[in-house]
């Protein structure tokens, strides 16, 4: 009898779990076109080892402003301690080994990044986010006026980090609805303006 309960039990879940992740994948997945029509991006498929429709796993690729981009969702543990978070990444080789973190006053703990030794608080002047870097006096070249009015101005409850190059805006979860894509998308935006800063600053220092 117990044989029986426990596979009906089986046989139950095989039928509702596919259907619980396909309707979040479809969420997803209808941001996602949205943002491939807007910025031209790519969609890349990686198959999972289960089959097709279950445990696939989406990012976009592209170009934005002559930086290339991408934006994948990415996980750690499993069951009840999974922690899931979708990274918007920009590649900026040119800032070499700067560093930067800005991290949001009353935004998701879940999305904050490990901060290393070398990184030092400074005051930028920004009401929403604290920020952190191996590098005071770019800080203070950094964020001018327009750049701190874009940052200030900005309601993403995730955070920023400059590390090695790359360029990551984060959040917990999946890209799921409007509100969450548009985040993102104004994300893009600063990572981009952040970045031909940064290339002046670095024009000017080589000059």
């Amino acid at each position: 009898m117990n044989i029986l309960i426990i596979g009906a039990i089986f046989a139950v879940l095989l039928l509702i779990v596919p259907r619980l992740l396909g309707s979040s994948r479809e969420a997803m997945l209808a941001q996602y076109e949205i943002m491939e029509k807007r910025f031209r991006f790519q969609r890349k498929i990686y198959p999972s080892k289960w089959g097709k429709g279950i445990g696939e796993r989406y990012a976009l690729s592209g170009d934005f402003h002559g930086y290339p981009i991408s934006l994948y969702d990415h996980y750690r543990g499993s069951g009840q301690s999974k922690e899931t978070w979708t990274s918007l990444t920009l590649e900026m080789l040119f800032a070499g080994e700067l560093e930067i973190l800005l991290e949001p006053v009353e935004g998701d703990r879940g999305a904050r990044f490990a901060k290393g030794d070398s990184l030092m608080r400074v005051d930028a002047g920004l009401e929403n986010f604290e920020v952190y870097t191996n590098s005071n006096t770019i800080i203070e070249l950094l964020l001018n006026k327009s750049t701190s009015e874009q940052i200030t101005q900005f309601k993403g409850v995730g955070c920023f980090r400059l590390s090695k190059g790359f360029f990551e805006y984060r959040e917990c979860g999946q890209i799921g609805d409007a509100a969450m894509r548009i985040r993102f998308q104004e994300a893009l935006k600063i990572q981009a303006d952040l970045g031909d800063r940064v290339s002046e600053l670095k024009e000017v220092r080589d000059d």
